[in-house]
């Protein structure tokens, strides 16, 4: 197995090469076999079981017996070189960047910015010996249909002086900032968060600007102060693809205060309420973590899932 490390000053990158957006998503080397290659990070990685890991994404590989010689391979280097004590794929670096792998699919096509590995990703890092750490889902709302009201937990929550509003798009990066602050606080216990630097947090939404719906970003404000949000995106691939259009609930979020019960509720709500006015025709309630919270509020909701995935854990001693 051949290990590259990033390119410096005296070995000038590729520009637009895969190695080259590997390393700039934060990979310490490149793992190469043949044609069989994948990024490895064991810097700046999540924290299980008290210990940082290594992870293994930006995978190419193929269904052979060859390609999960070669993840096998990749995790013992990652162990005996950087001390992992346990190994997970895909995922490029963190929960930020693309990650999970497809275990169960209803056939539906892709929507914006989710993870789809070929269907054998799941069969190579098995025989690997990788077993299943986390499962996640993502699923539909047809928002053809009459929604349901959440009209009490709504007043109940007025009473509490929480007020609903839309990204300001003349202080969109204001806003943003106190989104971050939020996401910190309500997301610092997720299964493998890691908290993204502020300036990195507000590149990536400023980036996809052009792309976001004031309307379907709804903050929850208390005495001005930001308590809960619901981050939505039009989905993109199925406009191109000609299918009915579809909103992403992609982003939900609360402060953990039990004064808050049914905030998340009452914000998904709302966000499929603006869309249905505007003409969306489905919400696709996005990758979803199998124990949180937001799984539960799908299901009030009625959702039908279409795609299950996972990621993929090894441990070595």
């Amino acid at each position: 197995m051949n290990i590259i490390t990033p390119p410096c000053a005296h070995r000038p990158k590729k520009m637009g090469s895969h190695h080259d957006e590997l390393f700039a998503q934060g990979a310490g080397v490149i793992a190469c076999e043949g044609d069989l290659c994948a990024g490895l990070w064991f810097e700046n990685t999540p924290v299980y079981q008290g210990k940082t890991i290594g992870t293994i994404g930006g995978c190419q590989i193929s269904p052979t017996p060859e390609a999960a010689t070669f993840l096998s391979d990749c995790a013992s280097y990652l162990h005996n070189e950087h001390g992992c004590q346990t190994v997970v794929g895909p995922m490029n670096g963190n929960t930020w960047l693309q990650h999970r792998l497809v275990i169960e699919s209803q056939g539906r096509d892709p929507f914006l910015m989710e993870p789809m590995e070929p269907t054998y990703f799941y069969d190579v890092f098995e025989k690997a010996e990788f077993s299943i750490l986390s499962r996640y889902s993502s699923s539909t709302i047809d928002l053809s249909s009459e929604q349901k009201s959440y009209h009490l937990l709504e007043k109940r929550l007025q009473k509490q002086n929480i007020q609903l509003r839309s990204i300001s798009s003349s202080h969109f990066e204001q806003d943003l900032m106190a989104i971050f602050k939020l996401s910190l606080m309500s997301f610092s216990n997720n299964f493998l968060y890691t908290p993204l630097p502020e300036k990195a947090f507000i590149q990536k939404y400023l980036s996809s600007r052009e792309h976001i719906v004031p309307e379907l970003v709804i903050l929850a404000e208390r005495e001005d102060q930001l308590v809960g949000y619901v981050f939505c995106m039009p989905d993109l691939i199925a406009h191109e693809l000609g299918k009915p259009p579809a909103i992403i609930i992609k982003t939900l979020a609360a402060l953990p205060d039990r004064s808050l019960s049914g905030l998340g509720t009452v914000l998904v709500a709302e966000a499929q309420k603006i869309a249905q006015a505007k003409g969306y025709k489905e919400a696709i309630h996005a990758l979803q973590y199998e124990s949180n919270s937001s799984l539960r509020i799908s299901q009030r909701f009625n959702a039908t899932i279409f795609r299950r995935y996972a990621l993929m854990a090894k441990s070595l001693s």
